[in-house]
């Protein structure tokens, strides 16, 4: 049972609760009664498996394991970029929770190689199954890392610029870290928002901008992300997009795909207010709009 009263006033004080994903989770068993009918997969779900590479970005990236932070995964340029390059940081959660990094290689590195460091839960190698899943706290153990300086090897960490992100479970362990952690800036959620109605008053304790990427109709995450799209605070900068993949997204794909395309943007955006990338997310006329990639594109109380 949860450890608090799911009622709206009675608010836990951190976001960890009693199972993998946290606050804003349900357990496993439950996840059945979650699922639409005809979820599967979309029109632009990729077929096969994506090529490895550094990245497509300026600092050709990798993926690597790092022993002052065990049982986590590092994504980050191969060497600190030139001129002090300030790096924005991510803490990332997996799908279904699991301890397995690898599976986001080509989707993180991408990330990575436009200067982000990245902390992932699990190994390049670790578990896939549920039998052991990840809790809040990996997450935030990725998050004292970084403040304790331990990141600092890889470049210039930017602590003002800090990001929980995550697919299916992982987002929702994102949202669940970032709950009362004044650390956390931003809130990427994909493939995913909260299952249950009479969780969604947790979201009034959420203060900072929060975008979900989404895998259309098919994917799980669609309807539950309209309803927290909405009730979310007033006046908090959100966005919400679809792409018909269904709830896998193109992770696997070459650079993470049209997923890890829209990531780099919203983030280039949001971290380093380049013009560019906003147009990208915001402006369907752009060039290599999302729109023009078939996303479906909501936005609101944006600057």
């Amino acid at each position: 049972m949860p450890s608090f009263t799911p009622s709206p006033g009675n608010y836990p004080a951190k976001g960890d609760g009693d199972f993998a994903g946290g606050i804003f989770s349900i357990p496993l068993n439950e996840l059945p009664a979650y699922i639409p009918p005809g979820s599967g997969t979309g029109s632009e779900t990729p077929t096969g498996n994506g090529q490895k590479t550094s990245g497509s970005g300026p600092y050709p990236a990798a993926m690597v394991t790092d022993s002052s932070l065990p049982g986590h995964t590092i994504f980050a340029p191969k060497t600190p970029p030139a001129g002090n390059l300030s790096m924005p940081f991510i803490a990332w959660g997996n799908g279904a929770c699991t301890l397995n990094a690898g599976q986001y290689q080509n989707f993180l590195v991408e990330i990575a190689s436009h200067g982000y460091v990245i902390a992932a839960d699990g190994t390049p190698n670790g578990s896939g199954g549920t039998s052991t899943q990840s809790k809040v706290q990996d997450m935030r153990d990725s998050l004292d890392w970084a403040f304790a300086g331990k990141a600092a090897k890889y470049g210039n960490i930017d602590l003002t610029k800090v990001t929980t992100a995550g697919h299916s479970c992982g987002g929702l362990e994102g949202m669940s870290t970032a709950y009362h952690d004044e650390r956390v800036k931003r809130i990427m959620m994909f493939n995913i928002a909260i299952f249950q109605d009479n969780r969604r008053y947790l979201l009034s304790e959420i203060k900072v901008p929060v975008a979900y990427f989404i895998g259309g109709k098919p994917d799980m995450g669609y309807t539950t992300s309209a309803k927290d799209y909405a009730l979310l605070n007033a006046g908090l900068p959100k966005l919400r997009v679809n792409l018909d993949t269904g709830h896998g997204g193109t992770y696997g794909a070459t650079n993470g795909g049209k997923f890890g395309k829209a990531a780099v943007n919203y983030l280039e955006w949001q971290w380093r207010d380049n013009a560019t990338a906003k147009a990208v997310i915001l402006d369907p006329n752009s060039a290599g709009s999302l729109v023009k990639d078939k996303w479906v594109v909501e936005s609101a109380n944006w600057t």
